[in-house]
């Protein structure tokens, strides 16, 4: 049988109004285009789906079988479009996210939270395993979105500046650099320099690993950790020192016998981006979750370096 889903309305329409006018008006047909459909689905069934009496047209057992069917999909139908609506509009759906640090990860629970209030019904999903390899991971469509430092050329690869960190120095609270204001890449000479773990065959060799090669500074031992909490008790063991962005360092801080330097400016700032290939609803919604997210944070680092910076004043 060829039926379609206007055949449905039909004798949904008529069953319900009654007549052929008032269901026609509510389909917004004339009285001889629905008749014209009514006769084509009889044609089609082989039988009649409603008896006229007058002007009134009443089912036949055929008919409210028809009808029972008809109710059945299109309310199936209605969902379907309402799901559609929600996913075109972001309301549902799901997200692929993963950033280039392991490290980042204990402040994107914050920003998912965030996200999450206002749109429950979208599934997130953090691809730890592409960490290390975001952006092609993101090439594949195995991502949505990364969260990078690395930028590959490719026209596909739409970035935006999410935000920007420093990176750090740290050392035990006894060690002789920390006579230094400012630490150096030539200070990495002779020292006991613990980095993080990264993967050689990638795109992007780490910053501090480049100019080390690039000036000729060779470290006495380079020690290479997965995990920040393991390097920050290695330092604050007396056992070396290390270079990790500002963000990740600020909640170790409190207990440890350990104290951070600057710098030089001239390598300390990194920026960060949000890398996609797509532009959906539901991925700009978490962009602006991102944005707003690191917006209030770079105002309470003002405001932190401000006080600072009031109180080193006052103190001369």
């Amino acid at each position: 049988m060829n039926i379609a889903l206007h055949h449905f309305r039909l004798v949904d329409t008529i069953s319900k109004e009654g007549s052929l006018t008032k269901a026609a008006a509510s389909l917004h047909l004339t009285q001889s285009a629905l008749s014209h459909q009514l006769k084509e689905l009889e044609k089609e069934l082989g039988i009649e789906v409603f008896h006229r009496q007058g002007k009134k047209l009443q089912l036949t057992e055929v008919g409210f079988r028809f009808l029972r069917s008809s109710e059945k999909i299109l309310a199936e139908i209605r969902i379907l479009e309402e799901d559609i609506n929600n996913y075109k509009n972001g309301k549902t759906g799901k997200l692929n996210i993963s950033m280039q640090c392991y490290t980042a990860y204990h402040w994107l629970p914050g920003v998912i939270k965030d996200f999450k209030s206002q749109w429950p019904d979208i599934n997130i999903n953090i691809v730890s395993d592409a960490s290390r390899r975001p952006l092609e991971y993101l090439m594949r469509g195995d991502l949505d979105l990364g969260i990078v430092r690395t930028q590959m050329v490719n026209t596909q690869i739409v970035y935006e500046r999410i935000f920007e960190d420093r990176l750090i120095c740290i050392l035990p609270a006894d060690h002789p650099l920390v006579k230094k204001p400012v630490i150096d890449i030539c200070d990495f000479q002779d020292q006991e320099l613990i980095l993080a773990l990264y993967d050689p065959s990638y795109q992007e060799t780490p910053i501090i690993e480049t100019l080390i090669q690039e000036q000729q500074v060779k470290p006495k031992t380079l020690s290479r950790i997965h995990y920040t909490d393991a390097t920050i008790e290695m330092v604050n063991a007396g056992l070396g020192i290390s270079v990790m962005a500002d963000w990740i360092v600020k909640p170790y801080l409190p207990g440890k016998h350990i104290v951070t330097k600057p710098l030089h400016h001239s390598i300390a700032k990194r920026t960060w981006y949000a890398a996609t290939c797509r532009d959906t609803p539901v991925i700009q919604n978490f962009l602006s979750c991102l944005k707003n997210h690191f917006c209030k944070t770079e105002m309470l680092c003002n405001e932190f370096d401000n006080a600072e910076n009031y109180q080193e004043l006052r103190a001369v």
